[in-house]
């Protein structure tokens, strides 16, 4: 339990750390570049993260069979598993490179981004460059896994946090120097080396007995986390179908008005639901490490809280959006856009059903045991896509505002049937269990929140 409070605090900074980050980083940039080459950057950065999904979701199932297998005393796995990561990472990082090195030069730059013909050279160094840098990325996954192995996953969320700042100060001194934007995009490898050597070094620190060696390569290794790390993909995948597939539902039946509408709702009411992410993600490095150490009493008792804080989380940001969202939506996006009551409790309506199995879906994914729920849930995903056209075509946003409860639907009786296998619990004793957990946590909160010297 203390590990999942220091995982929430730390996840809670991270979050707070990314929305500053966000708010810095536009003023920056636009106070030393153009409008235009502002744009042109912003294009440039976005096109390199789609090669994330080149990982094919490695990293994090390496990341969590390593914490399961230390914790089931298995080392000699761990260390296979850690090696058999850190290969394929160069592997893919070469790979990738190679590929990058061919492609780039042959894409009209200039004329892509309404450039002079003369800085064709300048965007594909940029575009490389901002590519090395993903690719480099993949290797966190693997230094989180030492973390979670030594069970000081907070420390590593904590230390994620500061990456986006070390980016902003490279960007910045280059700024000093040059707007070019290959040289912003040297800064940005410069830092995301100088991170993951900091980060590499603090993991290794953290757990040391997990360091890469080739000797400890193995095939039978790779053919497994592969398969695992491919089923993840439908996740990413999955949300890219419901949330941009939606938005292109919309602009096909309503027009960009309303997509305007769609979108900023959407934002405001997914304040819920990244809340719910966060205890969702705090106790996901804490079910591995109780999943390898077989403690199945631990697993169902994390899963309890975890879903009883998840649900208590949902109707009160269900509720407090209720009566101050459309206050909040006018003081955000002004009088240009107006929300109607009616459509907001349309989009609220979805949240405490997505709460009943987000927790759950944690627990097959902290465990490894996540292939059929992909599959499900890139079922669920696509059904809820198509559904979101036809509801529009009918009913307007309205149609389109409940349309992910079909998603939830076809999720929810699968992922609690499953988990409730998996952890030996019945959902009778899950539901009193989720009560009686958040309530004791509510005590206690109360119990540290009053003020020394008071009595009940």
């Amino acid at each position: 339990m203390n590990n999942v409070v220091k995982n929430i605090g730390a996840g809670s900074w991270g979050r707070l750390s990314t929305i500053l980050f966000k708010l810095c980083q536009v003023p920056l940039l636009l106070s030393y570049l153009s409008t235009e080459d502002y744009g042109r950057w912003l294009i440039l950065y976005s096109l390199p993260s789609w090669l994330a999904y080149a990982s094919q979701g490695f990293g994090s199932v390496a990341a969590n069979e390593i914490p399961i297998s230390v914790a089931a005393g298995k080392l000699p796995v761990a260390q296979r598993v850690y090696a058999t990561s850190f290969a394929f990472m160069v592997l893919l990082t070469v790979g990738g490179m190679l590929l990058t090195l061919t492609v780039a030069p042959l894409i009209p730059w200039d004329r892509f981004l309404e450039l002079e013909a003369d800085r064709q050279g300048e965007v594909v160094r940029a575009v490389v460059c901002l590519a090395l840098a993903v690719f480099l990325s993949f290797f966190s996954e693997l230094f989180y896994g030492r973390f979670r192995a030594a069970q000081l996953a907070h420390r590593s969320i904590l230390i994620t946090s500061f990456q986006n700042w070390i980016e902003l100060l490279f960007l910045f001194v280059a700024l000093q120097f040059t707007t070019a934007l290959d040289h912003l995009a040297y800064a940005m490898v410069a830092a995301i080396c100088v991170y993951l050597l900091a980060y590499g070094w603090l993991s290794y620190r953290a757990y040391s007995r997990l360091r890469f060696r080739w000797k400890l390569v193995r095939v039978r290794e790779f053919r497994v986390l592969f398969f695992k790390g491919f089923a993840f993909q439908a996740f990413p995948l999955g949300n890219a179908l419901l949330f941009q597939g939606n938005l292109l539902a919309v602009q096909l039946m309503l027009g960009p008005t309303a997509v305007a509408l769609f979108g900023t709702a959407r934002t405001l009411v997914r304040v819920v639901n990244q809340a719910l992410e966060l205890i969702s993600k705090s106790i996901w490095p804490e079910l591995s490490y109780l999943f390898g150490a077989g403690k199945a009493a631990g697993v169902r008792r994390l899963h309890r809280l975890g879903l009883g804080l998840c649900v208590t989380l949902s109707v009160l940001g269900v509720g407090g959006l209720s009566l101050l969202g459309g206050w909040l939506y006018q003081l955000w996006v002004g009088e240009s856009i107006a929300l109607p009551h009616w459509l907001l409790l349309l989009f609220l309506l979805p949240i405490p059903f997505n709460a009943l199995w987000l927790t759950s879906s944690t627990v097959l994914m902290a465990s490894n045991q996540h292939t059929y729920l992909a599959r499900r849930y890139l079922l669920a995903t696509t059904t809820a896509a198509i559904g979101c056209a036809v509801l529009t075509y009918f009913f307007g946003l309205g149609g389109a505002a409940v349309s992910t409860l079909i998603a939830d639907l076809i999720l929810i009786p699968y992922v609690v049937t499953r988990v409730l296998e998996l952890t030996d619990d019945t959902l009778g004793g899950l539901l009193s269990g989720a009560v009686e957990q958040t309530k004791a946590v509510c005590r206690q909160a109360l119990h540290t929140l009053r003020p020394a010297g008071t009595t009940e």
